[in-house]
């Protein structure tokens, strides 16, 4: 089993994700493993976010962009990443156009 120990975490939010939370930043003691871990969380603060992070099917959106210390999620483990005490992470949605 898989101790849990309490991590302090950095979260930014750019739009619309900073709407919905109506801050551009967080800092949270985290009891957690896993950026899942974390997701179920913020879900619980912030109960709009399940629909803003989540497809109807229940999978990661395509469109929910998250880095981890300026990694993108997409170089890591996906949600079963492991947080450290004092990482950042950042939400966002891609811009794109000319």
């Amino acid at each position: 089993m898989t101790s849990v120990r309490l991590l302090k975490l950095k979260i930014k939010f750019l739009k619309p994700f900073s709407d919905t939370v109506g801050k551009n930043m967080v800092e949270i003691d985290f009891n957690g493993n896993t950026l899942n871990d974390l997701l179920k969380v913020m879900i619980k603060s912030y109960p709009q976010l399940k629909k803003e992070f989540y497809t109807e099917t229940k999978k990661l959106s395509t469109y929910l962009c998250i880095f981890i210390n300026d990694k993108p999620l997409s170089a890591l483990n996906g949600i079963h990443t492991k947080l450290q005490d004092g990482d950042e992470l950042v939400f966002f949605v891609p811009v794109s156009g000319g």
